[in-house]
């Protein structure tokens, strides 16, 4: 097990060199917003994917021509479809403030579109009280466009040296196993926010939350964490 200390400016001053969070880098879809299952779903069963295999790896490595050119373009009118029903995450003010009052680095990978992101950005976002948008300055905000995706630790890695802070000392969160499994192999935290249909993700994890400001409770105490579960996935 690995002891995180306390990620908290106190903490920093009195232990300087000891490890801990410094960026936290957030899923958007089911994690910085409430679940899309069912658009989800519906991608996955009018394009046909097999099961064991992600929606856009399937397009992206299986499919040709005019038939991967159509996959494409239905998957962008169900995530434009899923646009309508996007809010917040329950908590996920008071984690970033948590965040930002501790000079913690944020941002974002997502599998969206831009579009999606640009919506998120704009309209959910921007439906909150001014008081609290300045929480929400997330940089780098990576969308599918940045090849390879999750899994693949690529996009987290690469923040990684954007901010100059080493991937250990980086936690992924999300609500999926390819967002545990970006974080795991890229040598981060890896946190899920758990939900009824997705426990079984939970192997995965490093650290395992109900809420989104679970998260803060958990940064701000200090943590262990299991970092063999990379020598089993």
């Amino acid at each position: 097990m690995v002891y995180y200390s306390p990620s908290t400016k106190e903490s920093v001053q009195t232990d300087p060199t000891a490890l801990r969070i410094r960026g936290v880098v957030f899923d958007m879809d089911g994690t910085l917003t409430t679940p899309i299952n069912e658009h989800l779903k519906q991608m996955r069963i009018e394009v046909q994917v097999p099961d064991g295999m992600g929606t856009l790896e399937y397009v992206d490595s299986c499919l040709e021509g005019e038939a991967r050119e159509r996959a494409h373009q239905r998957i962008v009118e169900i995530e434009t479809e899923a646009m309508a029903s996007m809010e917040l995450s329950p908590g996920l003010v008071n984690l970033l403030q948590f965040l930002q009052n501790n000079g913690i680095c944020i941002g974002v990978i997502t599998r969206n579109n831009q579009k999606a992101v640009d919506h998120f950005i704009n309209n959910v976002v921007g439906r909150q009280p001014h008081e609290h948008k300045g929480l929400f300055s997330f940089d780098p905000l990576l969308d599918r466009s940045f090849k390879p995706t999750k899994p693949s630790p690529d996009s987290l890695l690469h923040i990684s040296k954007q901010w100059n802070i080493p991937p250990e000392q980086l936690m992924m969160v999300g609500d999926h196993g390819d967002d545990l499994l970006c974080g795991v192999r890229a040598g981060s935290v890896a946190a899920l926010l758990r939900y009824d249909d997705n426990r079984h993700f939970e192997s995965y994890a490093h650290v395992v939350v109900d809420r989104i400001d679970g998260l803060a409770e958990c940064l701000a105490a200090g943590f262990e964490a299991n970092m063999s579960i990379a020598d089993s996935v």
